[in-house]
């Protein structure tokens, strides 16, 4: 079975606390980043992306590039996407 919160956090434990709120009664829920100093970013995910493991993890995706663009590092941060975008998504849990 697909578990988007435990996706999400094993996608960025590396480099993140990983925090999440309920944010809306459509599903939709708030994820928040944090490390030493505090929190990094909050974005939210969508009711539909954490049903759906390719929409979320092209929001996963988006929200990397977005935190290499912040931190000055945007062209060598898609390097790193591009080569996670072409990975096959496995089903396993």
């Amino acid at each position: 079975m697909h578990n988007p919160f435990k996706f999400v956090s094993d996608c960025f434990k590396d480099d993140f606390q990983v925090r999440f709120s309920i944010e809306r009664l459509d599903g939709s829920a708030m994820v928040s980043l944090c490390d030493a100093q505090g929190t990094v970013a909050q974005r939210l995910l969508s009711g539909e992306q954490l049903a759906d493991r390719v929409l979320l993890r092209q929001r996963i995706e988006s929200i990397r590039f977005g935190l290499a663009i912040d931190q000055g590092r945007g062209i060598s941060g898609l390097e790193r996407i591009s080569q996670a975008a072409n990975e096959p998504l496995s089903d396993a849990p």
